[in-house]
């Protein structure tokens, strides 16, 4: 742990102690205030005696003060006015809070508690990434044989290993080609798997020969416009590697920051996640959102205690979340990186986050706007499909940082600060965490248009229409609706963001931008 500041240590929290309880008591009065770390405790305290506690943030908070003997007597604020024990000290109030113990029978232990939540008026709800992999045939990850069984691809499937050959464990043996679906059988002691994709048909086959009926947002918006968004998608999207974790994260964590939680009109047939899909294919293009405050290129770390890269990064971050979560009562998007305990360095997991809890400690031997802070950040799950992970992805983070004495967090005192850890569902420090002031609702799929998903969403401004008033219709699957269609054209290995056209050397779907990734 580094040590020093500009604040002059706890020799300048003394004095400040000592000037400021003339001002605390009134101007008669001479008792001596004892300084109570905020968020920690001094014990062995004997009779009545005035204590002092400093609040280092503007942004308000909880103050709990408690001791195991005698009453708490009047809590006073920096501004003279009286506070009640354990609630809210208000805006704007960064300062010290002066107490007096009173009563007590025995020798006795003061703390102090300051907690600090940070909740967005918007909500941010939950959504699925629909990742970008295809269904595939695959070694099975145990008690496989370590062999390629499946030994021909069908359809425009494409063959990923050699027949008969060794194989790893996971690894894919057959993937499902430019229509997107997966049509080879499964051969004896081989395995598959179903990525839900938003270029799904209505079913999957599962490697037994069971049917699984499956969401299908694309085949359906197809069928209500009349379009070939499936079939773009699916030869435009897919990245044919192992990596499970490219996908949609992206627009749908800018989807449940700026729209109400989509709900499809019942005409339309589709389903609540379904038409999250929709929107989500709608966010997805990183051109098109508009970014105003942020903190970026936060190193991954992980953090540890003493000196790292992620340290010189605490006070921009914590600033983010307190003044836009906190004092704007704005979400905010962050890409939160790989959960634990197996997630890799490259990954990209967007979120929309609009709450956190800040717990506050003084730290030993420095001024009192040195403070000690441990996080617990909210951002919303990118994984709930069917209501299976409806809650939110919680990320704990501890740092320390320094207050300025406008109370806001000071961001060019930062030498000492230190991000010391992270944990819950966190694996490395978060690359980004950014203000979204505007978007333009386009993605990469040119027949999905917002006017045309907004007409589908009761909660967003349509499906008030006469057009999805009645009875759902019938969908039918890729094979029947598809039939006599021509291929759509496959951007295999390419960008379709590139300004030249020339598409070969560059990864299909969605580029790497470091703002936001995949």
């Amino acid at each position: 742990m580094r040590i020093g500041n500009r604040l002059g240590g706890s020799v300048l929290w003394s004095i400040v102690v000592m000037i400021s309880a003339p001002w605390a008591l009134g101007a008669g009065a001479t008792e001596r205030v004892v300084q109570v770390p905020l968020g920690g405790s001094l014990s062995a305290q004997s009779g009545d005696r005035h204590f002092g506690v400093y609040v280092p943030t503007r942004f308000g908070g909880e103050l709990t003060i408690a001791t195991n003997s005698g009453t708490i007597g009047k809590i006073t604020g920096p501004d003279g006015k009286e506070r009640r024990n354990g609630q809210e000290v208000g805006l704007n109030q960064q300062g010290w809070y002066s107490f007096e113990v009173i009563g007590a029978e025995k020798p006795y232990r003061v703390e102090t508690a300051f907690v600090q939540v940070g909740q967005s008026d918007r909500k941010v709800w939950n959504f699925y990434y629909w990742p970008t992999k295809s269904d595939a045939i695959h070694e099975p990850w145990s008690g496989g044989n370590g062999r390629v069984d499946t030994m021909r691809a069908f359809g425009d499937d494409e063959m990923a290993a050699t027949p008969g050959g060794y194989i790893a464990p996971g690894q894919d043996i057959v993937r499902a080609g430019p229509n997107g679906i997966l049509e080879t059988p499964v051969a004896a002691g081989d395995d598959s798997t179903w990525f839900p994709n938003e270029y799904d048909d209505l079913t999957y086959r599962g490697a037994d020969g069971t049917i699984y009926a499956t969401p299908a947002p694309m085949l359906k918006y197809d069928q209500l416009f009349n379009s070939s968004a499936r079939s773009w998608e699916a030869a435009n999207s897919q990245n044919h590697d192992i990596q499970r974790w490219p996908g949609h994260c992206l627009g749908g964590a800018v989807a449940s920051i700026l729209l109400n939680e989509p709900n499809p009109a019942p005409g339309s047939g589709m389903t609540k996640d379904e038409l999250k899909a929709l929107w989500s294919e709608l966010g997805e293009n990183h051109l098109n959102h508009q970014i105003g405050d942020y903190a970026n290129e936060i190193p991954a770390g992980p953090p540890r205690p003493g000196y790292d890269q992620c340290d010189s990064s605490t006070a921009k971050f914590h600033h983010m979340i307190e003044t836009h979560i906190r004092g704007n009562r704005k979400a905010l998007l962050a890409n939160l990186r790989a959960f634990p305990p197996r997630g890799t360095i490259n990954e990209v997991w967007n979120h929309g986050v609009g709450r956190y809890t800040a717990t506050y400690h003084a730290i030993p031997g420095k001024g009192p706007r040195a403070v000690r802070l441990e996080v617990a950040l909210e951002g919303n799950s990118g994984s709930n499909l069917n209501e299976q992970d409806n809650k939110p992805r919680v990320c704990n983070y501890e740092y320390t940082l320094v207050y300025g004495l406008d109370g806001n967090v000071d961001l060019n005192n930062i030498a000492s600060n230190d991000w010391i850890s992270v944990g819950g569902e966190a694996q490395y420090a978060p690359l980004n965490i950014l203000q979204v002031t505007l978007t333009r609702w386009a993605g990469h799929n040119p027949y999905v248009t917002e006017a045309n998903v907004k007409s589908l969403d009761l909660a967003n401004g349509g499906g008030t229409g006469r057009t999805f008033a009645g009875a759902p219709p019938v969908f039918r699957p890729v094979g029947n609706y598809e039939a006599g269609r021509p291929a759509m054209a496959s951007n295999r290995g390419g960008d379709i963001n590139s300004a030249s056209g020339d598409t070969s050397s560059l990864q299909p779907r969605r580029g790497l931008f470091r703002m936001f990734g995949r």
